[in-house]
């Protein structure tokens, strides 16, 4: 159970290794937006790891973001202590857990203390997104591979006739254009999210193969380039 602790406007974000971590003062002390502090050293399920702290260590900042107001797990500097440690290789020098703590330790916390905030920007609070959790057999993941396989072939056969139709005059020569360069744009898109789906997941029946290397060694084009970035 968390209680709500705090309302605020704005907080402080700072950039640990192009992670942007959200921090908001609370009776002059440091506490840490719960997802960012956990996407930073790499715990996959922020809202298990938060529940298991102690209650002192944990709490819900109602606060006004673009979307209007939002609640916010929040975590102290205590508990973001707790969290690190939980971390397999905390102590082990060049981890992200140490590297991390040595970061917080030695220039983030100083700085919010003395000056009640970081040096880096300074922005409305964004809310989070929702996550869903779903399961799903080896041969049903391997199905999202084949169809993103399917699109990028059905995109490449475009890409190949729209030339010649259009040589030739045909109306169908730039719709093909317009759709074969829409299924890039969504090709690389999917990519991103497939890929991290897709980890670790392999086969030896030759279509699926094809289509998880096809997919792993994909490099997005236009929009879905920009989108990667």
């Amino acid at each position: 159970m968390t209680t709500q602790i705090s309302t605020q406007t704005q907080v402080s974000t700072f950039n640990f290794e192009n992670q942007s971590i959200r921090t908001i003062a609370i009776n002059n002390e440091p506490w840490f937006i719960a997802k960012d502090l956990c996407d930073a050293i790499n715990i996959s399920n922020y809202r298990d790891a938060i529940e298991r702290l102690d209650e002192d260590e944990k709490g819900v900042a109602l606060t006004d973001t673009l979307g209007g107001k939002q609640e916010m797990a929040v975590v102290s500097e205590s508990g973001m202590y707790t969290l690190i440690l939980r971390c397999r290789d905390a102590v082990k020098k060049g981890s992200v857990p140490h590297r991390f703590r040595k970061w917080v330790t030695a220039e983030v916390l100083p700085q919010i203390r003395k000056t009640g905030s970081y040096s880096q920007n300074i922005e409305p609070i964004r809310p989070l997104e929702p996550t869903y959790h779903r399961e799903h057999t080896q041969t049903e993941m391997l199905c999202f591979a084949s169809l993103w396989f399917s699109l990028y072939n059905c995109r490449d056969t475009l890409e190949q006739v729209s030339e010649p139709l259009m040589a030739l005059g045909a109306r169908l020569g730039s719709t093909a254009y317009t759709h074969a360069t829409e299924y890039r744009n969504t090709l690389g898109l999917l990519q991103r999210i497939l890929v991290k789906m897709l980890d670790g997941i392999e086969t030896e029946e030759p279509h699926y193969r094809k289509a998880l290397a096809t997919l792993r060694g994909y490099q997005p084009r236009g929009l879905a380039r920009i989108a990667k970035r």
